[in-house]
């Protein structure tokens, strides 16, 4: 996740410990934490390099040979570098799947899971968006909606929620969960953010004012 916080799921892989435990709420809904890594920071024209996301102890990761060229500050920040039909992360090969395949096992991985809505950190500006516009380029946009209710961003949530001098997920998993953690690796990123939404333990009513509905 390339960020900009006043700094700046047929066969598919739940690659997880189990089947396992989601955090179903009181409503019903089960919140996804999801992250992309992507070619740049220009929400309009840039391309997915990583999707994932995570629900309890069901995960789902996927790598995408973009199909623009990545950016210098794109390959700084997530370690991913393109070497002809090769994507590599810290310059080791990484299995890629093409795009359509990627997002349609991602919405098979959603359907798993009751009632989804999608959590993310600085998601109403970056991700979403770029998700949503992907996903709107295959045709699915359409399905995704059938099955995802919204998006919640956690950095509008955390504002709300606490009175900190800085709100980038690398800060809020340091004063929180007093830990670092591999920043722009999407499936840490995903990982550390539902650690952070299981302490804040936010209010439904507070959830629902933070969600972006299609």
């Amino acid at each position: 996740m390339i960020r900009d916080d006043e700094e700046t799921l047929v066969f598919f892989d739940l690659e997880a410990t189990g089947v396992g435990n989601t955090m179903i709420r009181d409503d019903g809904e089960t919140p996804v934490f999801f992250d992309l890594e992507t070619t740049g920071v220009d929400t309009s024209v840039c391309d997915i390099v990583q999707l994932s996301a995570i629900s309890g102890d069901r995960m789902f990761n996927k790598y995408l040979l973009p199909r623009c060229t990545m950016t210098d500050g794109a390959s700084r920040v997530t370690g991913l570098t393109v070497d002809g039909p090769n994507l590599l992360f810290k310059l080791h090969p990484v299995q890629t799947v093409p795009h359509s395949q990627a997002l349609r096992d991602f919405i098979t991985f959603l359907k798993t899971l009751n009632r989804p809505f999608l959590v993310g950190h600085n998601s109403k500006q970056f991700d979403w968006p770029i998700l949503t516009r992907v996903l709107d380029e295959f045709d699915l946009l359409e399905e995704f909606e059938g099955i995802v209710s919204g998006c919640v961003d956690t950095l509008g949530l955390s504002r709300e929620m606490f009175l900190l001098p800085r709100y980038s997920q690398p800060f809020l998993v340091q004063h929180f969960l007093q830990e670092s953690y591999g920043a722009h690796d999407a499936t840490e990123d995903v990982r550390t953010l539902q650690e952070l939404y299981r302490v804040w333990k936010p209010s439904e009513e507070l959830v629902k004012k933070h969600k972006i509905i299609l």
